[in-house]
Parts: C-alpha cells; sequence; structure tokens
C-alpha cells in the first residue's frame, strides 16, 4: 500500500486519537488483525503483541512482536479512501471481524485422517454374518483340496450343494472376488485417498484384503472415504478464507 502526502487526506490530522481509540478499546481485533494479515501461519501463531501506529485515509499501519523478539510493521488498506472518522471506525471494524473469521478458518482445518499405528488396525471387526462367511468360505477351500474328507459336516454339505462341481466353482469365484477387492483395494490407495499410503502399507493392506476380503475393504473404506471427505471441506475453507484477502491488500516491512 502506499501513502501518498495529499492535501485530500482528513484523516492524518487525527491519527493518534484513533491510535490510542483503537488500542486501548479493540487491543484483542488489532492483536487478531496482525495475525491474520501477516499471511504466514507459521509467523501468525509468534505474533504476541500488536498496536496500531498510524491511520490514514487508505488505510492503518500495524507494530508488532514476535515470541523471539522481532518487530515488524504491518500495513493494512482499507477498501477505499476514508472521508470521516466514522468511516474510518466501520471499517476498522470490518477489517476486525474479517480477522477474526480468517483465524478461525485456520484454526479449525480438520487434519486428514489415515493410516492407524499398529497392525492390529488391519483385522476386520468380526460380526456373526463375518465369522459365518469366513467359516464357509474356509469350508469350501478345504472341501476344493480333500475332496475325499471324513468329516460328517463337510461330507453332508458337498452332498447338499450339489458335489465337487458346486465346490469348485464356489472356490473359484472366491478367489476371483477377493482379486477383484485387492484390486480395488490398490485403486483406492493410490487414487482416491487424499491419505498417502506407504508401500508398505499397501502392502499389507492388500494382503489383509486379499485373505479376509469383504471384512478388511470395510475397514479400509472408511479411512479413504472420510481422508477425501476431510480433504475436500478443507480446500472449500480455504477458499473461503483466500477470498477475505482479496478486498484488502496488506505489505509488510521487516
Amino acid at each position: 500500500m502506499t501513502h501518498a502526502t495529499t492535501n485530500a487526506d482528513v484523516i492524518a490530522p487525527h491519527s493518534d486519537s484513533l491510535c490510542r481509540q483503537f488500542n486501548q478499546d479493540h487491543p484483542t481485533t488489532v492483536l487478531n488483525m496482525a495475525r491474520f494479515f501477516i499471511g504466514s501461519k507459521d509467523q501468525s501463531k509468534n505474533i504476541i503483541s500488536a498496536s496500531v501506529v498510524q491511520v490514514r485515509h487508505d488505510g492503518l499501519w500495524i507494530d508488532g512482536e514476535t515470541l523471539k523478539g522481532e518487530r515488524f510493521k504491518l500495513s493494512v488498506s482499507f477498501s477505499g479512501s476514508m472521508q470521516s472518522l466514522a468511516m474510518v471506525r466501520e471499517s476498522f471494524l470490518k477489517l476486525g471481524k474479517k480477522a477474526d473469521r480468517g483465524l478461525l478458518y485456520q484454526t479449525t482445518l480438520r487434519p486428514i485422517p489415515g493410516q492407524p499405528a499398529g497392525l492390529g488396525v488391519y483385522w476386520p471387526r468380526w460380526s456373526p454374518f463375518l465369522i459365518a462367511l469366513a467359516a464357509s468360505v474356509s469350508s469350501f477351500f478345504y472341501m476344493y483340496f480333500f475332496p475325499d474328507t471324513k468329516i460328517p459336516l463337510l461330507q453332508w454339505t458337498m452332498e447338499k450343494v450339489g458335489g465337487y462341481g458346486t465346490v469348485r466353482t464356489c472356490v473359484h469365484f472366491a478367489v476371483f472376488l477377493h482379486a477383484f477387492q485387492t484390486a480395488t483395494a490398490i485403486y483406492l490407495m493410490r487414487r482416491v485417498s487424499a491419505y498417502k499410503f506407504s508401500w508398505k502399507q499397501m502392502g499389507i493392506w492388500c494382503g489383509c484384503v486379499q485373505f479376509f476380503g469383504i471384512g478388511s475393504m470395510l475397514k479400509l473404506l472408511p479411512i479413504v472415504y472420510n481422508s477425501k471427505f476431510v480433504q475436500d471441506e478443507n480446500l472449500m475453507m480455504e477458499k473461503e478464507r483466500e477470498g477475505y484477502y482479496l478486498d484488502e491488500e496488506t505489505t509488510i516491512e521487516e
């Protein structure tokens, strides 16, 4: 922002009184404005004090200090040329609301959920349905490799399902289905998920999906879906926050 020394600036003579009013009546607003309009999130968190040191018709200057004792001067422009003290106060309050909302967006961005720690998280949460499904599939695989089994229950099952041909068809379908689920899991982890899975994590997930099938897929899907949902939500909030910078320009003097 440029400060042209012209006779048109009717606000400059009242700069000292406006600075005292803003600093005494709205110290939190001034601090939030400094933290928001500084632009850098890292630097914003380190600002511990700020005060308005000059007010002109086109904007105001804020002087502040960081945790490291470093001083900075920040210039915040009004949306237009102020021609009265009432307009200056109104613009100041609008900038304060803008800063408050902007800081709120900065602090409420949700972290993208990712891979929980430990191998135990990969195992499916067993329900009666999954237990029955796993027992049935395991039995069919056993009958596929050992068609001459002497176990009465398995012999009875083979008779009821239509013999070895049906067992073989079911096993082939199960292998195809698990392979398809594994390919889907790879696609979800590499292409859809906002969380970046490491190759080791992908390998473990693929192994679990290949072995447990739908049980592990039911644990992987929420991670992928939630990560994409949170990323889209954060991007929307970021765009809204960036929109606050379009009305006023800021410059920094070291």
